[in-house]
């Protein structure tokens, strides 16, 4: 997806949501977001220094509200309450096929606290929301694509997405297990913090082990841009029969390139366009392969040579 199909003042409005839920004093975080905003609007403004694919833009400017913040991980504290809150809610959940799996992992991709443009998620409503896990629709539903996948598949590549989120993914990723064995599931992280997103540390400490392999980006880029990623991760890119792809960032990524074996599993925050679908609204429950947008898209391993 590209930066230019989003509207500036949704970069900006993102800026004060964010900010409020980090652990920052009230004049560090306002000295935060004037300086943020400041480096989004003059970027636009004289139409230069914009990377042309949104995942790439939003990482240049998300690195730079960590270089302000010497680094820090401000989202720790909230990180480790979304865990609490789904650990505490897992063991109340009954799934009985792949996907009832798909559809908690969805709903747990609603912990997102970027995602100021469709509201701040509210963990208390978190247990009524697994409650619907049997009726959850699924607007893009292309799950019979996802196991015929998974029964070829000799070597599965899952990108996590959210903290809280990740506890649910625990339901698909055993099922994963089952069919490709656990030694041949990868589970892959970013290497250090962008907001709530899961780091490889995150993972260790959760004990993610016992489903995979650790594995890391080598970033904390949103997506897996070349210039970014570490070798390993494009040669297990490389390697990879199958990928699934937890959230929005990571299908606006893919869908600039012409991976034929990406499954991504999300539900939209913000309305995402490409010419292989439209748009897809916000609040889409989508099981997507990547089928369906590939042929548009450019060759990664070209550029990562």
């Amino acid at each position: 997806m590209k930066t230019k199909d989003r509207d500036i003042q949704s970069y900006i409005a993102i800026v004060d949501s964010f900010i409020d839920q980090a652990a920052l004093q009230g004049e560090e975080a306002e000295l935060v977001k004037k300086e943020l905003k400041k480096y989004i609007t003059v970027r636009f403004s004289k139409n230069k220094w914009v990377h042309p694919e949104i995942t790439k833009f939003c990482t240049d400017w998300y690195r730079e509200f960590y270089r302000m913040v010497d680094g820090r991980d401000p989202y720790l504290e909230l990180k480790k309450k979304s865990n609490e809150k789904a650990l505490e809610l897992l063991p109340t959940i009954s799934t009985s096929s792949i996907r009832d799996a798909i559809a908690a992992c969805i709903i747990g991709n609603k912990i997102d606290y970027g995602a100021c443009l469709v509201g701040k998620y509210d963990l208390e409503h978190l247990k009524n929301d697994l409650a619907s896990i049997p009726h959850l629709p699924l607007h893009i539903d292309e799950t019979a694509i996802l196991q015929q996948k998974l029964k070829t598949a000799k070597k599965v590549l899952y990108l996590v997405d959210n903290n809280g989120e990740v506890i649910f993914d625990t339901l698909l990723l055993q099922e994963i297990a089952k069919t490709v064995g656990k030694e041949q599931l990868f589970i892959m992280g970013k290497e250090t913090p962008m907001l709530n997103d899961v780091t490889i540390a995150d993972l260790r400490e959760l004990g993610f082990e016992k489903y995979g392999t650790i594995v890391s980006t080598g970033s904390n880029c949103f997506g897996l841009h070349t210039e970014d990623v570490s070798k390993e991760c494009k040669q297990l890119l490389r390697e990879t029969d199958l990928i699934i792809a937890k959230g929005q960032a990571y299908l606006e990524f893919f869908t600039e390139y012409n991976f034929p074996n990406v499954m991504n599993i999300l539900t939209v925050k913000y309305p995402i366009v490409n010419q292989a679908f439209g748009t897809l609204p916000s609040n889409y429950n989508v099981v997507l392969s990547s089928q369906r947008y590939a042929h548009f898209g450019k060759d990664y391993f070209a550029e990562a040579k």
